[in-house]
């Protein structure tokens, strides 16, 4: 098993439970990630551990960190979108600007070689599986989710370590 040595959690101060195998410094793991990308009009909202980054009337919401499971969160919320659930190629292109505008690799590559798989289709859900680059890491992809919701509608892409 492959593990990225700066998200484990190795001081007891940054812990706030102390069996924790990940590092669940939210903040600080995000703000960092943020610093990376040179983003530096957001919103940090603790009670959701993730950073708020207004895009017009919409909101992109990312988070880095985890104490079981170390999870790595971009999440796409529109207000005002008009496309229906079955535009398969605006959401995966919606997708792919993610992926590019915050470094997530597997899913960018995924994207551009055209390996995803549909894996549910529902009234109000759509999901896209990305495959695993590497089973050996310990690192799974969620895949790209797409919901509608009442007034909204959201793209999600993460991946996590377990």
């Amino acid at each position: 098993m492959v593990v990225d040595e700066s998200i484990l959690d190795t001081t007891a101060s940054e812990q706030s439970d102390d069996d924790c195998i990940f590092n669940n410094d939210y903040r600080g793991l995000t703000l960092e990630w943020l610093t990376e990308l040179k983003k530096k009009d957001f919103i940090w909202r603790a009670d959701l551990d993730e950073a708020l980054i207004p895009i017009g009337q919409d909101t992109v919401f990312i988070s880095k960190g985890g104490c079981d499971h170390f999870g790595i969160s971009v999440e796409l919320k529109l207000v005002n979108d008009n496309h229906s659930i079955s535009d398969s190629t605006y959401w995966i292109q919606s997708a792919l600007k993610l992926a590019d505008d915050y470094n997530m690799e597997q899913y960018r590559k995924a994207i551009k070689e055209g390996k995803l798989r549909k894996s549910q289709d529902g009234e109000n859900s759509i999901w896209f599986e990305v495959d695993d680059d590497n089973v050996d890491d310990n690192l799974y992809y969620v895949g790209i989710e797409v919901t509608f919701e009442e007034k909204s509608k959201r793209i999600s892409i993460s991946q996590y370590y377990n």
